[in-house]
């Protein structure tokens, strides 16, 4: 055999080997998404019932059956769904939020499980390209819609934040941006969504700087665009949560209440059930933490709404 063919026969040895792992790591996949399909419709039959408490149950009972993530992810979750179950508040709120939150978690685990390294992937897609045919937890869970689609609304904006390109982010500048004076648009560091919610249970994260200070919270359309009563919480068309000097207070109609202890985490998830009057936060911590509830009456479309202020300062949604 001369070298020529040696080194066509080499390399063809070498692609198939590639080849078979490829295929290995496709054939786990299909298995990873048919155990996560079991686990959702196992998730989808407990939310039909009436008890959340046996919505938790049911998650912790069977957590061990669907979930063969690595065995450091199995203790974490374990050690969740026990912290869970000690909080008092398990309001319908939190259970939607702790299903957003460890569903998400299982799809991270099998992506990491199912990762395949860049050079063995010439001419195959990869398994981000790949659809798991996975529903998020908000189409099933309690009723409950995920907001993910929520955008900002850059006509609202004010002339000293920044808008990303994609309408997650907003973040406080010092130069001054050109956007026309309007009577929709914020004098001052607020920006509001473009999309409102006149009914039904709605489910939301946002993430907020270290540097600066921010709020977040919901609001009227009709708020004030300027002055002091057009500050989230400081009137009777808001609410919200406030992050300053890292200490944190919610407010509303002017009345201003501190948190002990301040939250560790500066992820929360934002829970409005609009009949009920309802409109939650909780910090996305371990365990995930009822920070508070807002109730009230609400009597027109409600918007999210978000202000930034001071060097560095963003929230972003999600």
């Amino acid at each position: 055999m001369n070298a020529n063919t040696f080194g066509l026969s080499e390399i063809s040895r070498q692609e198939e080997q590639v080849s078979l792992r490829v295929s290995d790591l496709i054939r786990q996949l299909e298995i990873k998404k048919e155990v996560l399909s079991r686990k959702m419709g196992h998730i989808e039959e407990l939310c039909n019932m009436m008890d959340p408490l046996t919505v938790l149950q049911g998650r912790e009972s069977h957590s061990a059956d669907y979930c063969d993530t690595e065995e450091g992810d199995n203790e974490d979750r374990e050690r969740d769904d026990k912290k869970v179950h000690a909080v008092g508040d398990l309001d319908v709120g939190l259970i939607s939020v702790t299903l957003h939150s460890r569903l998400a978690g299982i799809v991270t685990g099998v992506k990491r499980q199912l990762h395949v390294p860049a050079n063995i992937l010439l001419g195959v897609n990869t398994a981000s390209d790949m659809s798991l045919g996975v529903n998020t937890a908000s189409d099933m869970s309690l009723g409950v819609n995920t907001a993910s689609d929520m955008l900002l609304d850059v006509n609202t904006a004010a002339n000293d934040v920044t808008v990303s390109g994609d309408m997650k982010t907003v973040s406080w500048s010092r130069i001054k941006q050109s956007r026309p004076e309007t009577a929709e648009r914020f004098q001052s560091d607020q920006v509001l969504s473009s999309r409102s919610f006149s009914s039904g249970r709605h489910y939301w994260e946002v993430e907020g700087s270290e540097s600066g200070g921010w709020r977040v919270g919901m609001a009227y359309r009709s708020i004030d665009r300027k002055g002091g009563q057009s500050r989230i919480g400081w009137n009777n068309k808001s609410w919200g949560l406030w992050r300053y000097n890292n200490k944190y207070y919610v407010t509303h109609n002017s009345k201003e209440i501190r948190l002990p202890p301040p939250p560790s985490s500066r992820r929360f998830g934002i829970f409005l059930d609009y009949e009920a009057g309802r409109l939650s936060f909780y910090e996305l911590c371990d365990p995930i933490r009822h920070v508070h509830t807002f109730t009230a009456t609400f009597t027109e479309p409600i918007h999210a709404i978000f202000g930034v202020y001071g060097d560095n300062a963003w929230l972003r949604m999600y």
